[in-house]
């Protein structure tokens, strides 16, 4: 795999088109067309970020990721921390993410067929056809997924081109004026904007699977960080643009998962907003089943590591597959939809938006740490990497996120909407790493192997 390839496969691997859908509408609804520069501010960070992460990627001794750059820079109890409120964010993420595609997909349905299948039915559905798939050990290829990925950011890039043009002497730089950018609602913003970034840091996960990986993974890391950052920045510019500065807000707030397929139609046509609505159902299948997978083998690599009962990381014997975490999975996701379902919870407001801020929370946890870890494990192993890799950007990074944290903590209210309670979710983080913590300070974990997990 070369550069281009590893590009492509990031970028599925973000799901760009799922993020964008999903999160925009939320980064609108906080900043309003100060969401462009927030997604600017976004990039950066990661940009930042991605100094200390690949300069530690490059000593490690096989493909691994967060839990096992942690516990080479702290230690093997605090890598087993990071091992739990890792499956904490994967759990939320895919729970999150059933929740939109399933609306998504009952959207579509009612716009193009006049059917309309309640959203419950979509996501239990789906639920049990991608448990069979993982557990048959079935999965969508690299090149399935990038395909529907690039097929999918060109619908909205065809729509960025047609606002471009018809309205391109009105177009507003409002939207990176820092009065627009850190207004009341920056902290969510940012949460959101960030998250729309996960996934980016996988690039080291691959490093087995490329060509030259010391050239080919730092390339290919900074190229996709730029390359999905720009993406972001331009549509949220032309789609705050095109609705106004002062009513994207609005609009957003009215419509949350309907005004991008509105202004699709208005500036496209009827016919380019229906392909938008079905590359958008198909690309979220595709994230879905991805990380379907993906979490199946977390909870199998956990098992195999001991630091989950070891059934779980037992493989099928035909099919060789992770049959165990698959069901275990599946159960998971169909208790929490479930939960949401039969309490007529909202997918986008309550399972999408809650689950994915817990999910940020924590990985954004993950990476301040992963940062520190970095500076301390150079500290320990010095080299010729120099200090702008091994202190300066690590430390940069440690302080972003930490802001980052703070500023979400403070407002998380705001995600909470009618339910008051759901201001107190994003303790599920410092929790899940407390228990992870009392694990991992037994004795049988001291000096635990943890390259194999992500």
């Amino acid at each position: 795999m070369g550069t281009t390839g590893l590009v492509v496969t990031v970028a599925a691997t973000v799901g760009v088109m799922a993020a964008f859908m999903g999160a925009a509408p939320i980064v609108f609804i906080m900043s309003g067309a100060g969401a462009t520069g927030t997604y600017l501010l976004s990039g950066l960070l990661f940009l930042i970020f991605a100094v200390g992460y690949l300069a530690m990627s490059r000593r490690a001794e096989s493909a691994s990721g967060f839990v096992a750059f942690i516990t080479k820079g702290t230690g093997s109890r605090i890598g087993v921390a990071a091992a739990y409120v890792t499956l904490l964010t994967y759990t939320t993420v895919l729970a999150g993410l059933y929740g939109i595609y399933a609306m998504f997909a009952q959207q579509a349905a009612l716009e193009l067929f006049g059917v309309d299948v309640p959203w419950g039915v979509w996501a239990l559905a789906t639920v049990v056809l991608l448990g069979v798939l993982s557990f048959n050990r079935v999965e969508i290829s690299t090149r399935v997924m990038g395909t529907l990925v690039v097929l999918a950011v060109a619908a909205v890039l065809v729509l960025d081109v047609a606002i471009l043009f018809k309205d391109f002497g009105s177009l507003s730089l409002a939207g990176f004026s820092p009065e627009l950018v850190f207004g009341p609602g920056f902290g969510p913003a940012m949460l959101f904007a960030l998250g729309s970034f996960l996934g980016v840091e996988s690039t080291a996960v691959f490093s087995e699977e490329v060509r030259n990986p010391r050239k080919t993974i730092p390339r290919a890391t900074y190229i996709a960080i730029g390359v999905i950052g720009g993406f972001y920045v331009l549509s949220t510019f032309l789609v705050g643009s095109a609705v106004g500065v002062d009513k994207i807000m609005t609009v957003a707030s009215e419509n949350p998962t309907g005004f991008i397929f509105a202004i699709a139609s208005d500036y496209v046509g009827p016919l380019w907003a229906s392909v938008l609505n079905v590359l958008v159902v198909t690309s979220f299948f595709a994230v879905v089943l991805g990380f379907t997978n993906v979490m199946s083998r977390y909870l199998f690599a956990l098992g195999r590591a001991g630091i989950l009962p070891q059934q779980v990381g037992r493989s099928h014997k035909k099919h060789q597959s992770p049959h165990i975490a698959s069901v275990v999975t599946g159960i998971a996701m169909l208790v929490i939809l479930l939960i949401f379902i039969l309490s007529n919870a909202d997918p986008f407001a309550h399972l999408y938006t809650w689950f994915l801020a817990i999910a940020t929370v924590g990985v954004l946890a993950l990476m301040l740490v992963c940062s520190i870890a970095v500076v301390i494990y150079f500290r320990k192993n010095p080299g010729d990497e120099g200090p702008w890799r091994t202190l300066i950007a690590p430390l940069l990074a440690t302080l972003g996120f930490g802001a980052a944290i703070v500023a979400v903590v403070a407002n998380f209210n705001l995600f909470a909407g009618d339910q008051a309670s759901a201001q107190w979710l994003w303790v599920a983080v410092p929790l899940v790493a407390a228990v992870g913590l009392i694990v991992g300070s037994q004795a049988r974990y001291r000096g635990l192997n943890l390259d194999s997990i992500g």
